[in-house]
């Protein structure tokens, strides 16, 4: 099995604390789009075969971005065309779409669902307005609702949605009535994080510059150890440490991602992972473009060594409802590894990891120290 990931990088509006790569501006898409076909027609033709991925069946397609959803039906048709083409994907494949709740009219969402879509990611974050005004997004709380009936309208069963805590302007009283209204709505699954200050966006600007208060790791915590207990009570699995899902709806493509499954990833700063190489392409539309077109190299790759690839197998399943599988350890990384492994275990506190069979999981009260105690779990690269 094998995941697609593909990166759609145009948005309306820049938010205020994202990172990722992504550009407010349409006028080269149709360019993209091609450009996009063309690397994944031609251009990964070695890494596919050699690697063998070619010959894996696709269980996970996902659109992501910026914003897949600014993408007319008729583009998107030709990157589904184009997969279906190159590769073998499973006919039970989970493929999911990003969506910006402004663009799911009624008519969009069923052609969505007639292109063979059928999970969608909402980009909620907030069901506040002033919450969302704050975070520079394009859409209210009517349009947020709206958004969620239509999906359930056109025949979207598996509808999950983002939402952020942590946010200085909200109460812990505005995110228990957040959390209220999404679980009474027909979402089965919710991925939540905590606002953090990156680098280069605009919310760490303005944190510098004193014009906004930084991020209180206090309130983030109490509304994180909030969410746990409403997703608990409400039947949502606490699967990954910012997913929660109704039984049977976890993000099968994302899960691909923490069991180290290999994908391949098409676009302007998409990333792919086979056989323990990672490899990432250029994170400029205009570059991007110009080296599809004129046959240019546009991806960077990098090799794991072992140490690396021993802290991933430990960060991911740490990460994960079902942690670290101790024996699988031993037996992919040496016994060497497996003693380092609990030796260094024995520093954490033993109220914050738990043994459920041949593995360690982080419990409930350890999940907001994920950070500190995975950072006492891996090793020194080499």
């Amino acid at each position: 099995m094998a995941g697609i990931y593909i990166h759609i990088p145009f948005c309306k509006k820049k938010c205020i604390y994202c990172n990722f790569y992504s550009i407010v501006s349409t006028k080269n898409i149709e360019q993209y789009v091609e450009a996009m076909i063309t690397e994944m027609c031609d251009m990964r033709y070695e890494m596919c075969e050699n690697r063998k991925i070619g010959k894996s069946e696709i269980n996970t397609i996902y659109f992501g971005g910026g914003t897949p959803t600014l993408l007319s039906v008729s583009l998107l048709e030709k990157i589904i065309n184009a997969i279906s083409e190159n590769f073998k994907v499973d006919d039970e494949a989970e493929c999911t779409i990003e969506a910006n709740p402004e663009q799911c009219s009624l008519e969009y969402l069923s052609e969505l669902k007639n292109l063979g879509f059928n999970r969608i990611s909402i980009g909620i974050q907030s069901f506040n307005d002033d919450i969302l005004q704050f975070l520079g997004r394009t859409h209210s709380e009517t349009d947020a609702l709206l958004a969620i009936a239509n999906a359930q309208k056109t025949g979207f069963e598996n509808i999950s949605v983002d939402l952020i805590y942590g946010i200085p302007l909200r109460s812990l009283q505005d995110w228990a009535q957040e959390l209220k209204t999404v679980f009474q709505l027909p979402v089965k699954h919710l991925s939540a994080y905590s606002l953090t200050v990156e680098e280069n966006t605009l919310l760490h600007k303005k944190i510098f510059q004193q014009k906004l208060q930084n991020i209180d790791d206090e309130d983030s915590l109490q509304e994180m150890r909030l969410l746990m207990n409403e997703a608990e009570k409400h039947g949502f699995e606490h699967y990954e440490v910012s997913n929660f899902a109704l039984k049977n709806y976890h993000s099968k493509h994302n899960s691909n991602y923490w069991n180290r499954t290999p994908y391949l990833g098409f676009g302007a700063s998409a990333h792919s992972f086979i056989d323990n190489t990672r490899s990432w392409n250029i994170a400029n539309v205009e570059k991007y473009i110009q080296a599809i077109e004129n046959h240019e190299p546009f991806f960077e790759i990098e090799h794991l060594t072992s140490v690396e690839q021993y802290n991933e197998f430990v960060l991911l399943g740490l990460r994960t409802k079902n942690g670290v599988d101790v024996k699988h350890l031993a037996e992919r990384f040496g016994i060497e590894k497996r003693d380092y492994f609990l030796n260094a275990l024995q520093k954490i506190d033993s109220q914050f990891y738990e043994k459920q069979s041949d593995s360690i999981c982080i419990t409930k009260a350890g999940l907001p120290l994920l950070d500190y105690i995975t950072v006492n779990l891996i090793q020194k690269t080499e």
